[in-house]
């Protein structure tokens, strides 16, 4: 149980808390009464947070090998970006072809916070694994923060500056639910 305080009563209290929040956070994904589910933004933006980890892993595999080739007589620190910025972009651009495709412009945004919750998750869970291995910690390390964190930025970036224009201009009314009148 975790405790907060002293004594037995605000210890309960504390576990009351944190209990319904994360009662509240699980309860998002359980049906409602008609088989529906709570929160399908939640549902929809995991599921495509896993088709985009996808696409990036196809972009970095499909463009590494090409990559290495060109800038291989190129210093240690340009041959590092040119291979993390790259097949970020190239991902971020074939992710972003999505954002006409849905209706619910917060989906992208909310799969690359999915993106990061699970980056993150990634870290914790295999620095605690490799505590006592400093080689293989300093090997995850430098492969995570090669591959990482330019795609989660810049697929971030870009969805959050789509939402925020989309957020300022919406569509005009008869466009948005043209789809309705057929």
């Amino acid at each position: 149980m975790l405790s907060k305080g002293t004594h037995p009563s605000q210890d309960e209290e504390w576990n009351q808390k944190v209990t319904k929040a994360a009662d509240s956070f699980w309860s998002a994904f359980q049906m409602t009464e008609n088989g529906r589910v709570k929160s399908t933004l939640m549902l929809y933006s995991f599921c495509l947070c896993c088709v985009f980890i996808a696409v990036y892993f196809a972009a970095f595999a499909l463009l590494l090998a090409p990559l290495n080739a060109l800038v291989s007589g190129a210093p240690a620190a340009v041959v590092c970006l040119v291979e993390a910025l790259v097949p970020a972009v190239v991902g971020t651009a074939a992710c972003m072809l999505t954002w006409p495709l849905f209706s619910e412009k917060r989906l992208i945004p909310a799969s690359f916070t999915w993106m990061f919750l699970l980056a993150m998750a990634c870290l914790v869970a295999m620095l605690v694994l490799m505590g006592d291995e400093p080689e293989a910690r300093g090997l995850f390390l430098q492969f995570f923060i090669q591959a990482v964190p330019a795609p989660i930025l810049l697929g971030g970036g870009t969805s959050a500056l789509l939402y925020r224009r989309h957020m300022k201009h919406p569509p005009a009314a008869n466009q948005a639910d043209s789809w309705k009148r057929q």
